[in-house]
């Protein structure tokens, strides 16, 4: 395997060696990079039968896969430069480990056997296979992480100008002075002081607003555009390798899809808002703010949640973790074994089996932004590590939308740990995208209803409505991009700008209004560079939630439910848990057409 990452590297290593035993972060940077799989232990339990073997492999990349939970783990905390970039050439040099890995001979040998022996075995080996025909060339996987870094860094600037041609597309400036400025330099008008948030909403020119939100979109559109065509390139480089016409037959193989029936799908989860987006913050103030929920704190909330989830056989044990205390120093806290005021571990147990651990960090009331996160710290692989999930909020909720996110995110955790199976590339989300999302899903629709929590505000819902439509344009603008076969350059420019009707159609059935220049759509998210053709996974996964949820007959239980889609112990495929809950057909075609009589179009 190629090497040439070192080169890279060793430059930041020699930065961050002078800080590694300060920063905690910066030790595990360095650490990361030196770590290499011991290939060669495979190799000496060739004499073992083939499961023994796979558990083999199961134990010896474990740390690498551990390794990389934990770069997701410190994004958040990686904050200059530096740790960020080590972050990501810790990320780069994992990914050519893990091609090293598949690659090796031994775990050839498992891809050719294992899919002959029974689950889950079987579906270890096919999972190999898939992450094995979705290796890169070193090169040109470089190459794409560079140009995916290039339009993160791109779309992340906050420095930009608000400017304009007309002059009654400028807002009054607070100052006398600001004014007098403006009066003796009207060429040079802008709104400079003004982000282009507040500015949609103060802004009573309907005209303008669009005009501000269109310049927005296509802000870092020079800076990102050969960074934009090169992913194209590589895609379909790739998608040609393996013998796709195009990157989004390529990504949409392996999900049993087509373009043809993705658009399908896509057009069935179209609804006309009639909003435009630059209007939809004027038409959000006019909507007055539902009252505000009545507070309480975190700690009282999530018992009601442990409570809700009690007739699932779920059970949550409170652990303190004690504080350093000085010699003669009393706690607040004795004898308070269930309050989650501090830094405390949740074990979580069902049907007496210890699935594993979530550790709390509650925020400091003086902190400035108060929000619910989370985040795996280690995924659950029975017979070799217990999970762990870790979980931030503040001390009091005080919106609705605190709630939501609590709720959701203890619901990750739950899934997470529950679905622990005896291999890592079969239970982690990453892996195992939609069967973690549905259940997740799932999940947390049943909590909602156990608490009986207020409906949503009308605010709320046209927000929710919004952002669907929104994620429907953009999916449509993905499956477009990676569908189109040509170049970027002069001779062939012309042809995709031919796209702009049909993209300019699509976006006036969701929002009402038609963006003249819709292709430059691929210059305004992020995620055409990431996820590509498949931005749309998050719409079939709630569409098959839904699916599940109004389609499973009454005599099956929550619990048989719950146990089927999260726990899943007999190791059932995706297919055979929908054929079970929501019964045949279940093939795309059919479930494209149930979504649609069965009214599952999102909110």
């Amino acid at each position: 395997m190629l090497k040439s990452i070192f080169v890279a590297t060793l430059f930041f290593n020699l930065l961050a060696t002078t800080h590694a035993v300060a920063n905690p972060l910066a030790l595990f940077i360095e650490q990361c990079l030196q770590y290499q799989p011991d290939l060669a232990q495979q190799t000496l339990v060739s004499f073992q039968s083939v499961e023994r073997q796979a558990v083999a492999f199961e134990r010896n990349t474990l740390a690498l896969n551990n390794i990389n939970d934990r770069i997701q783990y410190y994004r958040p905390f990686a904050n200059n430069s530096i740790n960020r970039q080590g972050l990501l050439w810790c990320q780069l040099h994992l990914a050519d480990e893990l091609n090293a890995v598949v690659s090796a001979p031994q775990t050839l040998y498992l891809i050719d056997q294992l899919p002959h022996l029974a689950p889950p075995y079987n579906q270890l080996g096919q999972r190999l296979e898939t992450i094995k025909r979705a290796q890169w060339p070193v090169i040109e996987k470089s190459k794409l992480h560079g140009a995916q870094a290039s339009i993160d860094q791109a779309l992340s600037l906050q420095h930009f100008t608000l400017q304009f041609n007309q002059q009654d597309c400028v807002l009054p400036q607070r100052t006398e002075t600001t004014n007098k400025h403006q009066d003796t330099e009207p060429a040079q008008n802008t709104n400079i002081d003004i982000s282009i948030a507040k500015y949609l909403i103060k802004q009573p020119k309907e005209y303008c607003r669009k005009q501000a939100w269109l310049a927005y979109q296509t802000r870092a559109k020079e800076q990102q555009a050969a960074a934009v065509e090169s992913i194209h390139f590589l895609q379909q480089q790739q998608a040609h390798r393996q013998g796709y016409a195009n990157t989004a037959q390529a990504q949409l193989a392996s999900h049993r899809l087509t373009p043809q029936l993705l658009q399908q799908f896509l057009d069935s989860q179209t609804a006309n808002i009639d909003i435009a987006p630059w209007n939809i913050a004027q038409t959000l103030s006019d909507i007055s703010k539902s009252s505000s929920m009545e507070m309480m704190t975190t700690n009282a909330f999530l018992q009601q949640i442990f409570t809700s989830l009690k007739p699932l056989n779920l059970k949550f044990e409170l652990i303190t973790i004690e504080k350093p205390r000085v010699e003669g120093e009393t706690s607040s806290d004795d004898g308070q074994q269930n309050s989650l005021n501090e830094t405390q571990i949740i074990r979580v147990w069902h049907q007496q089996r210890l699935l594993g651990e979530i550790f709390t960090y509650p925020q400091a009331d003086q902190q400035s932004r108060q929000d619910v996160n989370g985040q795996l710290i280690k995924q659950t692989v029975v017979g070799h590590q217990f999970g762990q999930y870790a979980l931030s909020f503040p001390p009091q909720l005080t919106r609705a939308t605190q709630q939501q996110k609590l709720i959701n995110q203890l619901s990750q955790a739950i899934v997470s740990l529950a679905q622990g199976g005896e291999f890592y590339f079969l239970n982690h989300k990453a892996q195992n995208t939609d069967a973690h999302a549905i259940a997740t899903l799932w999940l947390v629709n049943y909590i909602k209803q156990q608490l009986k929590l207020e409906s949503i505000s009308k605010r709320y819902q046209l927000v929710a409505q919004y952002q669907q439509q929104l994620w429907v344009f953009r999916a449509k603008v993905a499956l477009d991009f990676y569908q189109y076969d040509g170049d970027f350059n002069n001779t062939e420019q012309d042809t995709w700008l031919s796209h702009n009707q049909q993209l300019s159609a699509y976006f006036e059935q969701s929002f009402g209004q038609q963006w003249p220049q819709a292709t430059d759509a691929i210059y305004s998210y992020q995620a055409i560079a990431n996820e590509g053709v498949n931005y749309y996974l998050p719409l079939w996964q709630s569409a098959l939630t839904e699916l599940i949820m109004n389609q499973t007959p009454a005599n099956i239980s929550t619990g048989e439910i719950f146990n089927l889609l999260v726990v899943n112990e007999t190791h059932l495929t995706l297919n055979d848990q929908l054929e079970q809950l929501i019964g045949l057909p279940i093939d795309p075609h059919s479930l494209i057409r149930r979504f649609k009589h069965a009214g599952t179009t999102q909110e």
